[in-house]
Formats: C-alpha cells, sequence, structure tokens
C-alpha cells in the first residue's frame, strides 16, 4: 500500500493518478484554514478532464480545522485514470489518499 499527498487548489487539481490497475482504500480532506471550505471531487477516465459528468462528490463543507474522511467506497481506477479536486479557497485542504495496486 503506498500513500499520495498533495494540496487541493481553487483549479483542477490532481491528487492522484493510477499507475496501471489500481484501487483507493481511504482519502483524508484536512481543512487547515480558520473557515469553512468546500470541495469538489471527481474521478477522471484517462485521457479525459474534469467536468461535471465525472463529479463524484459535489459541494462537500469542510468546517474550519476538521478533517473528512473518505473510506466507505473503493474506487477501482484503470492505468491513467485520476482523482482530482477543486476547492473555494486556495491551498488550505491538503489530501492524503491511500492507494493499492490490483
Amino acid at each position: 500500500m503506498s500513500i499520495t499527498q498533495n494540496t487541493i487548489g481553487t483549479s483542477a487539481t490532481t491528487l492522484y493518478t493510477s499507475s496501471g490497475n489500481s484501487a483507493t482504500s481511504v482519502i483524508y480532506f484536512m481543512n487547515n484554514h480558520s473557515a469553512d471550505v468546500t470541495v469538489q471531487l471527481h474521478v477522471v477516465p484517462n485521457g479525459g478532464t474534469l467536468g461535471a459528468s465525472n463529479k463524484i462528490v459535489k459541494d462537500l463543507l469542510i468546517t474550519a480545522a476538521d478533517t473528512y474522511v473518505m473510506d466507505a467506497e473503493k474506487l477501482l481506477l484503470d492505468n491513467g485514470d485520476t482523482v482530482q479536486a477543486t476547492a473555494s479557497v486556495d491551498a488550505v485542504v491538503h489530501v492524503t489518499v491511500s492507494h493499492i495496486a490490483i
């Protein structure tokens, strides 16, 4: 199992790119800001672009200084598929993705 870490920007930010077939086991979103932040989360097929058709979470509210854990379902990804996000405030939501090759 491996981890990938990044900070979400206000424009499309790639949080994880699958190398071969892989699965996410958990994704942590930590809001390191003094105010609430909303996050949009997308799963983008290889060669695709971020858009409404691949959005899986819309307007996730993460309260100030809180962490949201996404671990109820695993994401199964093919080679080159990405998990991308945008946030309402730049560079304050830090993300850790735990993933494994399958």
